[in-house]
């Protein structure tokens, strides 16, 4: 969740998936959020829903007849009122763009549901780059990580491996973009930064970075060529002297559990005290893949289950695996506001099966639908939460999220240690306490039993 083919995003707010199918049409999926779509178009929804009609092929070849259809007292035959009267009376023909307001109208009418980056309507482009991400497929871009944006400062929080960012040596985790090829992007969001950083094979963009990690603050240009490269899944990194697996799991894509596995295995060959999980900004991605990675950590047995899906009709629990690897493992989850989906999924299912685990952290986003996708005439797609997913107790989240026993709100001048800033900067114990990430720091103490230095305030 990677919302963006790029990787070029806020560590991403998320979406659950369920395990892929021949069709579209047949897949579950527990939500991947796009929490920037949110509201984007609600206040369109009474005038501009008329274009669903086309873009769905509700009316097909008999729209000219589309009264024959749509009872003149039913509110479809508003839609079809407004449709008219933009299109036989608006002063600017050129103006007029039917694809333009269809999509408009599916977007309206999908946020209308108040089901706030879940439903969602997407394009053939946008719902291919994200099954495409899902698949673990290679993607173009320059293979970084953001927060930020708008009000706060557009920030570098990680570099993916082998990526572009990665092979230039000069970006460092903590960088602030001030520019993108000599355009201020103060005040811009991660969405309206994207288009400006990505682009096609080969070409080139220059990024205008500031860095504060120095005793005096430095601004300098880097040039970039975007190439193609594949973000990893499943990141682990052993706290030297601790001997403390800390596994990060990015995004819940095809292949999650099977690198996971490794990831446990390499820390059980190294008889770590335990593993920290990190699921901070992870957006989701497909529900077997959550499934198979909370029975990695939950013991077997009769009623024990990850997950409850709720339809209109009934309950289906979803029972744990067998087989679990790390099932009486010390562990703890660090969480945050962009955990979500299929990544609350594997925290709830922990939380409730195991209460010895500690979840640190802050609230997360609260995802709670399973989506199916409709494909419409034209390739795209309606994303509609056709179901709820329930906690293995039976509680929801839905628009609440998950509270942390242990809540702990990172400073916004704090960039997380993840294993993919571990690895990069290659810290020692001494690095990790002076970092700032106290979430990481609390999940080490509450496994390792020690007090570890806190950083200054």
């Amino acid at each position: 969740m990677l919302d963006n083919p790029n990787n070029v995003q806020a560590p991403p707010p998320g979406y659950p998936y369920q395990s892929p199918q021949p069709s579209p049409e047949q897949q579950y999926y527990a939500q991947r959020q796009s929490v920037a779509r949110g509201m984007l178009w609600q206040t369109v929804v009474t005038s501009l829903l008329v274009i669903v009609a086309f873009a769905s092929g509700w009316f097909g070849n008999a729209f000219v007849n589309r009264g024959n259809y749509v009872s003149p007292n039913s509110d479809e035959h508003l839609i079809l009122q407004a449709w008219d009267a933009v299109s036989n009376n608006f002063v600017d023909t050129n103006k007029i763009n039917s694809k333009k307001m269809a999509y408009a109208a599916i977007d309206a009418m999908v946020n209308s549901l108040g089901d706030t980056g879940h439903s969602r309507f997407q394009t053939k482009a946008e719902f291919d780059d994200e099954q495409n991400q899902l698949n673990n497929a290679s993607t173009v871009g320059i293979g970084v990580y953001l927060s930020g944006g708008g009000k706060d400062p557009l920030r570098i929080d990680a570099i993916i491996p082998d990526s572009p960012a990665a092979k230039s040596g000069k970006l460092k985790p903590g960088d602030f973009i001030t520019a993108v090829d000599g355009k201020d992007i103060s005040g811009m969001t991660i969405a309206q930064v994207r288009p400006l950083i990505t682009g096609k094979a080969g070409t080139s963009v220059t990024l205008t970075i500031k860095r504060s990690s120095t005793k005096l603050p430095t601004v300098f240009d880097v040039t970039l060529v975007r190439a193609s490269f594949t973000a990893p899944i499943v990141v682990s990194y052993t706290v030297p002297t601790l001997n403390i697996a800390v596994i990060q799991i990015t995004q819940f894509a095809s292949g999650a559990d099977k690198e996971l596995k490794q990831a446990i295995k390499d820390a059980k060959a190294k008889n770590v005290q335990g593993i920290v999980l990190d699921l901070r900004d992870n957006p989701g991605g497909y529900l077997n893949e959550a499934i198979s990675v909370a029975s990695e950590f939950i013991p077997a047995g009769p009623n024990k289950n990850v997950l409850i899906v709720r339809t209109r009709a009934d309950r289906q629990p979803q029972a744990v695996e067998t087989g679990g690897l790390a099932t009486t493992m010390p562990l703890a989850i660090l969480v945050n506001g962009n955990t979500a989906s299929a990544a609350e999924i594997v925290t709830g299912a922990i939380k409730v099966n195991r209460p010895d685990v500690h979840v640190i952290g802050e609230k997360t986003f609260g995802t709670g639908t399973v989506l199916q996708p409709f494909t419409l005439a034209d390739g795209s797609v309606i994303l509609i939460g056709t179901a709820e997913f329930l906690l293995p107790d039976g509680s929801s989240i839905y628009n609440k999220g998950i509270q942390p026993d242990q809540p702990l709100t990172l400073p916004k001048n704090v960039v997380p240690v993840s294993p993919l800033v571990a690895q990069e900067l290659g810290y020692s114990l001494k690095q990790v306490e002076q970092s700032g990430d106290t979430q990481l720091i609390k999940a080490l103490e509450d496994i390792s039993g020690q007090n570890l230095q806190q950083p200054a305030a």
